[in-house]
């Protein structure tokens, strides 16, 4: 309880358009999952796009040390 009341705590809701990842599950899930012995998930797709844009805009991965 103690870091809920002393940390700030936010929530962002952004919304994109997932049909392009969502006819690929659907087209590769079945050979992916006979392969590799698990569902074609989305965390991987986010992962992807996560690395995509921190190589894009590294600064978003900066943090604050003093003034600098």
């Amino acid at each position: 309880m103690e870091a809920q009341n002393s940390a700030a705590w936010v929530t962002t809701f952004n919304e994109v358009d997932m049909l392009a990842v969502q006819e690929l599950r659907h087209d590769w899930g079945a050979r992916f999952e006979m392969k590799y012995g698990i569902k074609l998930g989305l965390m991987s797709f986010f992962v992807k796009a996560s690395i995509d844009a921190l190589k894009q805009f590294p600064q978003v991965n900066a943090e604050v040390r003093g003034e600098e």
